[in-house]
């Protein structure tokens, strides 16, 4: 299965020539730059399109930058997201939860630390339970940051140094997927393997060059066959 990734397109689409040929689309989170509605109708749109042309299934998570999607999750709406916005047979929004595609299983998560942004979870222990529900069958797990010293290397937008997620790391040496994929850390995209686990920072843009543009588009999709 051949499994093109992608995060942080905050709002901007990838020109079809640039998106690499694929089995799955998976999106790590940061959909949207500000999560307003008419944002998340823009990038759904584009999503149905690569599903249509592209991809056999298209994989998301939610990021901090998602204020839409986190309403929808407090208000209990969450069957809008699919059912509404993002309404296509094979494109598959996940917030702790999985899907079965192809025989691999995929499982998504939203949560970092953010302060009071989206999806934003401050406190260890609660962070720890929400991992701790990641299956031991999960062949690729998508989360919106990195674990801690992965491809988390931060120049100041998030911290400086290694500023991913300890629990996260933990939940990771736990269930030991075939394929990690997360995002946020901008100044982190790459793709290193470390035992079995292939891990992708998939940030395709970066963080805020200009005024003008605060998030370029820089790096392309990272590919991984599994």
């Amino acid at each position: 299965m051949k499994i093109v990734c992608i995060s942080d397109t905050h709002a901007k689409t990838i020109p079809d020539e640039q998106m690499p040929a694929g089995d799955v689309l998976v999106h790590a989170g940061d959909v949207t730059n500000n999560g307003k509605r008419l944002q998340m109708e823009s990038m759904s749109e584009w999503f149905r399109h690569l599903a249509n042309i592209k991809y056999s299934h298209i994989v998301w998570v939610g990021g901090n930058h998602d204020f839409m999607l986190d309403a929808f999750r407090t208000e209990q709406n969450e069957y809008a997201i699919d059912g509404r916005l993002f309404h296509h047979p094979n494109i598959h929004y996940l917030r702790d939860s999985g899907i079965t595609i192809g025989g691999k299983h995929f499982w998504g998560t939203p949560w970092t630390i953010s302060g009071d942004w989206a999806f934003s979870e401050m406190n260890r222990a609660h962070r720890r339970d929400i991992f701790n529900k990641i299956p031991l069958h999960t062949n690729v797990l998508i989360s919106h940051g990195p674990p801690y010293s992965i491809l988390d290397r931060c120049d100041g937008a998030h911290g400086y140094g290694s500023v991913g997620d300890m629990e996260l790391l933990g939940a990771v040496e736990r269930v030991r997927p075939q394929l990690h994929v997360f995002g946020h850390i901008h100044d982190g995209y790459g793709m290193t393997k470390i035992g079995g686990t292939t891990f992708v920072n998939a940030a395709v843009t970066r963080v805020k060059p200009s005024e003008a543009d605060p998030y370029p588009l820089q790096n392309p999709p990272i590919v991984v066959e599994i």
